[in-house]
């Protein structure tokens, strides 16, 4: 059995299957990059303020030790 002098030698089609596999996988790839770059970025704030957070006078009095 002789070996190939030139296994990657393709024909012009076969060039042309090759390139348009490669874009595929170039464009599979930044695609799915942008979407996982975007979906980890923050939502943006509601139009309504957030609610303060309660300070601690508006708190009760732990049980078991205090004003009595």
């Amino acid at each position: 059995m002789n070996t190939p002098q030139h296994i990657f030698a393709l024909t012009k089609n076969e060039q042309r299957v090759v390139i348009v596999i490669m874009i595929a996988l170039l464009a599979g790839s930044v695609t799915k990059r942008y979407r996982d770059l975007h979906s980890h970025l923050p939502l943006p704030a509601a139009t309504t303020a957030p609610s303060p957070l309660p300070s601690d006078e508006d708190q009760p009095a732990p049980d078991g030790g205090g004003d009595h």
